[in-house]
């Protein structure tokens, strides 16, 4: 094993700028290619060897030593740090033996490494795609020999159950998991177990086909006592948060992340710093059916970041960093290759935070980060069989006297809220707990009329039901109206709307007026729709506030009329859509430029979607009422425009199936008159693709490999194009712009993964599938198989794409002739693509895929 070089930026702070403020100076270290502030110093301490392959999980054990694991089947390693006090001694590497290890095909890999580690309570916890483990040495021989399953989980690959930190109080666990984990059956929560999809319209599966079926409550974190046998799920609607921390105040926060394929779209969420309050609930939902944060029901974000793939995550309390960095919050972000701190700031019994970018690195995907009990800043790069590395991160500057900042100034009212969270128990508060949250109802703050709504839901509905009929304040009765409608009594519909139409829209704050329109959403989504009476009412008390004038109030004013099908919404929503002008997207150039995903996010602020008058749209699709011809003509022309605009993956497919819904509920007599309007749009033409000239060779890997053993150079950019057309690569994978959608962009794989690592995805596709990509083969009951990606999956059908270049084409089964479906290890991509290729032409592809498209690269030289 061998000690990598040590880079160190530079030991002493240039004047009086000082680390963490938001000015400091950054260098780039010319040895580790890593950015951060000056006064800090990067080390590779361990470059891993490919048999032990790419590390994702970390923890560190009494003795300071680290313990690591690969994604794969390479097995858990226990790592012993070079001595600062032993000039010359080297880092240590042992294999552990006894590690349970249940691993799963995903493609040609074989996935079963650990995703999560924790020491403690002379422990040590591992989570993994199939269950939590508690692992210990009995016999005190520093070897681990007792191997216990705390409880199985749902195997939900990369969206798995992922790390476990000690609670706030120092007696239990926190463990935080992906969406496509189920929340085991009977864990009891702090939230009343009746989640649900809760869209007023009906959503739409996305058009990649990503997450179909997944239900509530997504992505959950659950508090576990040591030995294993108490669970407790403290919050939910979350997508894929891979890590948790707490802060000196005691408050538990994560990073959860986005669906780029979902970026255009106006339900596209970034990722975001997140609040974790007792009975949480943050909204995640499959497809379009995303909670915006200010939905009432739900809590917001502390911060939104951006694009990424958030990975580690822990405050700077944890590390000898100058006392400016002390009540920081430093996040991970595997995309992009990213460390931020979130400086937080006291919102009430919450927050709200700023990022500031603290040190990048390309590549950096970083996997896991913690900090050391020497200190100091510790992670791993790896993860996709990704070459993996571990660095070390040492604050080297001169001291400075600046005081550590506490966040206490409103402990007052996180000791209320704490208060009310302590009836988050399942009913055994009775009237005691509805007396003491009913009046916190109206709380000024969120998160507190948060906990008091709560805290009542969790009590038996029957004590507190008539409450809401006899309350009168304005906020009261909404989010009185909210908790019971969320309880779904069809009988009391009627009285429900006509309490909310006691309340003067008009009078209301600006929160008031989207929790009463989402209070109305949640009454016809749980309680059933409502009579004309009431329908005719309603209409009548909103539609004269719509338009707004604001943005979010009209976007659920338009939610809402559209759904009672008033006659005035499409007159008026056409006439927003004429006069609404396209936001633009702020997001880090610089920072998008390291990776194939900002990529097409460069694309859409280059040629931006409109994504408020996509919701409208989106709104307006099944409206039957107050159409005339020319509001048709205007719409359908718009959707056709909007399929020249860029998004992510999925962008396209979204605008698409809006307009085949409001196709499907055109009356056949519109749909005649503008028909022109209705043609499908193109997908890539294969027989216009030009062909290799060959002379054909079935290359294997071995044989093209040879044709890299030396350097790329003078290799022809134009012919590196033709081929990337030539070996049908642009009908389904985006490049510099172009191509299709089915399958990842191809535009930084240069910048990420080896010739050799490229060479094997194209000839052999299925050795890995990331979970984004995988198809499913579908065992009817009569004993056929299809195979494809699943696009949509509800109770009545199941639609299937089979064909990779063009997912236009739809398989539709009946939903009652489906048997079993299985994920394949068997990727959509063909084999042999590059076989009609000669040595010349299969060098100028991957001469132009590592170029990234640019025709000044070194190998065109």
């Amino acid at each position: 094993m061998k000690i990598i070089h040590t880079a160190v930026l530079s030991a002493l702070m240039a004047g009086p700028v000082i680390p963490g403020s938001g000015t400091a100076a950054t260098r780039v270290d010319p040895d580790t290619g890593i950015s951060l502030p000056e006064g800090f110093e990067a080390e590779i301490l361990y470059e891993v060897p490919a048999s032990q392959g790419s590390w994702v999980a970390m923890a560190f054990d009494p003795k300071g030593r680290l313990i690591v694991s690969d994604q794969d089947d390479k097995g858990v390693f226990r790592v012993t740090l070079a001595s600062p006090d032993q000039p010359g001694s080297e880092v240590q590497v042992e294999s552990l033996e006894g590690f349970p290890y249940s691993p799963i095909k995903w493609g040609r890999r074989t996935v079963g490494g650990a995703l999560g580690f924790l020491y403690a309570f002379d422990s040590l916890y591992m989570s993994s795609m199939k269950g939590l483990y508690r692992i210990r040495d009995t016999d005190g021989d520093d070897k681990f020999d007792e191997f216990k399953l705390m409880k199985k989980l749902g195997v939900g690959y990369e969206h798995s159950a992922h790390n476990i930190i000690v609670s706030e109080d120092g007696q239990a666990l926190y463990l935080v998991t992906g969406n496509h984990t189920p929340l085991p059956q009977g864990i009891p929560g702090r939230q009343p177990a009746v989640w649900a999809e809760d869209s007023l319209l009906p959503s739409m599966p996305d058009a990649m086909g990503h997450a179909v079926g997944i239900r509530p409550p997504g992505g959950w974190i659950c508090r576990i006592s040591p030995d294993g046998k108490d669970w407790t799920m403290v919050a939910s609607g979350l997508r894929n948060a891979v890590d948790i921390a707490i802060n000196r105040e005691g408050e538990l926060f994560t990073y959860d992340s986005d669906l780029e394929f979902d970026i255009g779209s106006p339900w596209y969420r970034p990722t975001r710093v997140n609040h974790v309050v007792s009975g949480a609930e943050f909204g995640w939902r499959a497809g379009s059916a995303k909670w915006p944060e200010y939905f009432a029901d739900s809590i917001g974000a502390v911060v939104n970041i951006g694009p990424g793939s958030p990975t580690g995550i822990s405050f700077g309390h944890h590390s000898n960093f100058p006392p400016q960095f002390q009540d920081k919050l430093f996040i991970c972000d595997w995309t992009f290759g990213t460390i931020y701190t979130v400086e937080l700031k006291e919102d009430g019994s919450s927050y709200t935070g700023e990022k500031t970018e603290f040190l990048h690195g390309e590549p950096l995907n970083i996997s896991a980060m913690r900090f050391g009990p020497d200190g100091h800043m510790y992670f791993l790069v790896g993860g996709r069989n990704t070459d993996s590395k571990l660095y070390r991160i040492r604050y080297v500057g001169p001291e400075f006297t600046v005081p550590v900042r506490t966040l206490t100034d409103n402990q007052d009212l996180r000791d209320l809220r704490h208060s009310l969270e302590v009836w988050h128990d399942g009913g055994a508060g009775g009237r005691e707990a509805i007396d003491a949250a009913w009046p916190h109802l109206a709380h000024h703050d969120r998160a507190i009329r948060y906990a008091a709504r709560l805290a009542i839901e969790n009590q038996a509905t029957g004590l507190w039901r008539e409450r809401v009929f006899e309350e009168s304040d304005p906020r009261a009765v909404i989010y009185s109206v909210i908790a019971l409608s969320r309880h779904g009594e069809p009988s009391l519909s009627d009285r429900v709307i006509a309490k909310l139409n006691e309340i003067d829209f008009q009078a209301l704050e600006h929160a008031d007026r989207l929790a009463l329109l989402r209070a109305y959403s949640l009454c016809f989504i749980r309680m059933g729709q409502p009579t004309e009476q009431r329908k005719d009412e309603i209409i009548q008390a909103l539609d004269r506030f719509y338009p707004s004038g604001t943005e979010t109030p009209d976007a659920e004013l338009c939610r809402v009329l559209s759904y009672l099908d008033a006659p005035n919404v499409v007159g008026k929503t056409i006439g927003l859509m004429r006069a609404t002008r396209t936001k633009a997207l702020a997001y880090d150039e610089a920072m998008l430029r390291r990776h194939e995903y900002g990529r097409a996010i460069l694309e859409t602020m280059a040629n931006t979607p409109n994504t408020q008058n996509i919701h409208y749209a989106y709104c307006l699709r099944r409206v039957q009422n107050g159409w005339s011809l020319e509001d048709r003509k205007y719409y359908f022309s718009w959707l056709n425009e909007t399929l020249t605009k860029s998004g992510g993956r999925s962008f396209a497919g979204n605008i698409r199936a809006i307009r085949e819904d409001a196709i499907q509920h055109l009356p056949a007599e519109e749909a005649a008159t503008v028909s022109y309007l209705l043609g499908g749009v193109a997908s890539v033409d294969l027989t216009s693709l030009p062909s290799p000239e060959g002379p054909p060779v079935s290359w294997t890997m071995e044989t093209a490999s040879k044709l890299f053993e030396s350097p790329l150079k003078s290799r022809n950019f134009s012919n590196g194009r033709t081929m990337f057309s030539a070996g049908r690569c642009v009908a389904c994978h985006r490049f510099r712009g172009t191509g299709g959608y089915s399958g990842p962009d191809l535009g930084s794989v240069g910048s990420r993964y080896s010739i050799n690592d490229i060479l094997l995805a194209i000839l052999e596709p299925s050795h890995s599938i990331s979970e984004q990509y995988r198809a499913s083969d579908i065992h009817l009951k009569n004993g056929d198989t299809l195979y494809g990606r699943i696009i949509f999956n509800n109770e009545d059908e199941l639609s299937l794409a089979t064909n990779p270049y063009d997912f236009g084409q739809l398989t539709r089964i009946p939903r009652d002739k489906v048997g079993d479906i299985v994920p394949s290890n068997v990727s959509l991509m063909p084999p042999g693509t590059i076989f009609g290729m000669n040595a010349g032409e299969l060098q100028d592809l991957i001469a132009y895929l590592i170029s990234g498209g640019n025709s000044r690269h070194e190998v065109f030289r």
